[in-house]
């Protein structure tokens, strides 16, 4: 059985894939620290602009908050709790900071084998405002990007690129290629560089569940995938939405093909996302906590930490709430079966 973990990290994004393989994929980090505090992180930590992501939940009036945002999990902790040491690979989906918040911690902390980066040239001055990031984990990373430290074997992969390992782990890129990558460099806007994953573990009929990773894409890349790969992600299963699912006057037309059956959004202010636009089976970490999907042959069962955002999620759908799931210290709030 493989297992994801969809982290309620703040204002970033951080999921974990163990593989039926062994096997552990980290997409992301952010809010991660291990147990020393440097001087650079203790700043960041009793800044403002970092106090403020604890308290920027501003759900909408008809929706109820559930206070997730302000227990926001920590990757370092929440992987070593489940006894993983090793990370087979580490996939960067992008090089912004609420991707890479606590780089440095993580590689200090964990065996990382592979790290999946783009060629991208974006560059922060030191003397940039941090923006509740530590700058520290953006020479780290620059450093790894551009060769200078070597922590694990660093990997560019682009869409139709095809390898051994990754093929046995049912990961497919779809995005970046290298002219969409070309076109960020130029414009030095990063969103579309973001790795985009069909990661497709096998159904009892002999078919392929279809589950989304989209990092922060935009319309550049849904018009390669919609023109390339339209069978491949029609009628997804589950979508992590792109962008946190933030509703930043984007075109939705990409939802027309995929038509999620379940929408994973992101830790962005409730405010942000664009509730209207995805399907009606919505699940938002920054009120649900963490999600965990645990994927078998036959079907996909859906956990959540917070145990009000299960009572009600069930209660609206005339179902109890189950037990608390012991292994995953979640609730279970349903199941989508194979077909």
């Amino acid at each position: 059985m493989a297992t994801i973990h969809f982290l309620n990290v703040l204002e970033g994004d951080c999921n974990i894939i163990q593989h039926d393989s062994g096997r552990t994929t980290v997409i992301d980090i952010s809010n991660a620290y291990n147990d020393y505090d440097t001087a650079e992180e203790i700043a960041v930590k009793n800044s403002q602009i970092r106090k403020d992501m604890y308290l920027r939940t501003q759900v909408p009036s008809d929706k109820k908050d559930y206070k997730q945002k302000g227990t926001p999990d920590n990757p370092i902790f929440y992987l070593k709790q489940k006894g993983i040491k090793n990370i087979f690979r580490f996939i960067i989906s992008h090089p912004d900071m609420d991707h890479l918040d606590g780089i440095k911690d993580f590689f200090d902390e964990f065996n990382i084998s592979n790290i999946w980066d783009t060629n991208n040239k974006k560059e922060i001055s030191d003397k940039a405002n941090s923006g509740g990031y530590n700058m520290e984990d953006w020479k780290f990373y620059k450093n790894v990007r551009d060769g200078k430290i070597t922590p694990g074997t660093r990997l560019t992969y682009y869409a139709g690129n095809s390898n051994l390992y990754y093929n046995e782990d049912y990961i497919e890129i779809l995005s970046p290629t290298p002219s969409i990558l070309n076109s960020c460099n130029e414009k030095g806007d990063w969103n579309d560089s973001s790795y985009v994953l069909l990661y497709t573990p096998p159904k009892a009929n002999g078919g392929h569940w279809k589950i989304l990773f989209a990092g922060d894409s935009e319309d550049l890349t849904w018009e390669h995938i919609v023109k390339n790969y339209t069978e491949k992600v029609r009628n997804v299963d589950i979508l992590f939405a792109p962008h946190h699912g933030r509703d930043s006057g984007r075109n939705f037309d990409f939802l027309k093909s995929l038509t999620p059956t379940v929408t994973l959004l992101g830790n962005a202010s409730s405010k942000h996302l664009a509730y209207s636009k995805y399907p009606e089976i919505r699940i938002t970490n920054n009120q649900a906590g963490y999600v965990i999907l645990d994927i078998t042959t036959e079907h996909i069962e859906i956990f959540v930490k917070n145990f009000e955002f299960a009572k009600d999620f069930c209660a609206h759908r005339n179902r109890d709430v189950p037990p608390i799931n012991k292994t995953h210290h979640a609730y279970s709030i349903g199941h989508l079966l194979a077909k």
